[in-house]
């Protein structure tokens, strides 16, 4: 069901240039996490607003305000394994400084938008919203974990005609920034490959 609604635009379509006036990212890097690679940071760059919301001190150069996100394991989070399974766990640490977990940074942006159905108090709110009837070590339904698409995404030539490869170890924001993963052959193989350099992050840069 992550999928564009009422008109709205897929991923694809947001980060062409001069596509959007304001952008809220939430804890991803457009340059390493989109399939447009820099050519989406550099679209980004025609917003008159770019919010990003990251446990990194992350998009900098394109970034207009930068909102501490817990990691998260400093927050209570839920999951679905691949069996359909629902798991859920309570944080290991506290968040550091101001950050917050996601539901709480979300919850305050709704209220100051005004926006209903946001009123939560707390995390099993928002998992009883999201999943009702199913309890934790449930399993949730087949077609509510369905991505099965409803319509054909229209991609950018550039990008249709320039696949990313990546290694494993090139997939988020935590991996990117770990020395030791990106000291292993995997991680060579996937930049010999033509995947994306690590980020350059000066230390310490990472959680906010």
């Amino acid at each position: 069901g992550a999928q564009a609604q009422q008109g709205g635009l897929n991923a694809a379509a947001m980060l062409a240039p001069g596509a959007l006036k304001a952008a809220l990212l939430w804890n991803t890097e457009p340059a390493f996490d989109s399939a447009a690679g820099p050519a989406a940071q550099a679209a980004l760059n025609s917003a008159e607003m770019v919010v990003t919301i990251s446990p990194f001190k992350a998009n900098l150069d394109i970034s207009d305000v930068l909102l501490p996100l817990a990691p998260f394991t400093e927050g209570p989070c839920s999951f679905v394994n691949a069996e359909g399974r629902l798991q859920s766990a309570h944080a290991v640490v506290r968040p550091l400084g101001q950050a917050r977990p996601g539901w709480k940074v979300l919850r305050v942006l709704a209220d100051l938008l005004g926006l209903p159905g946001m009123a939560f108090d707390a995390a099993p709110e928002v998992l009883a919203a999201a999943l009702p009837g199913v309890a934790a070590g449930g399993i949730v339904p087949a077609n509510r974990l369905s991505n099965a698409p409803v319509g054909v995404a229209t991609w950018p030539q550039s990008v249709a005609a320039n696949p990313c490869v990546a290694s494993i170890y090139q997939l988020d924001g935590f991996v990117r920034r770990a020395t030791a993963l990106q000291l292993t052959a995997d991680a060579r193989a996937g930049a010999a490959a033509g995947g994306s350099a690590p980020v350059a992050v000066k230390q310490p840069q990472g959680v906010v």
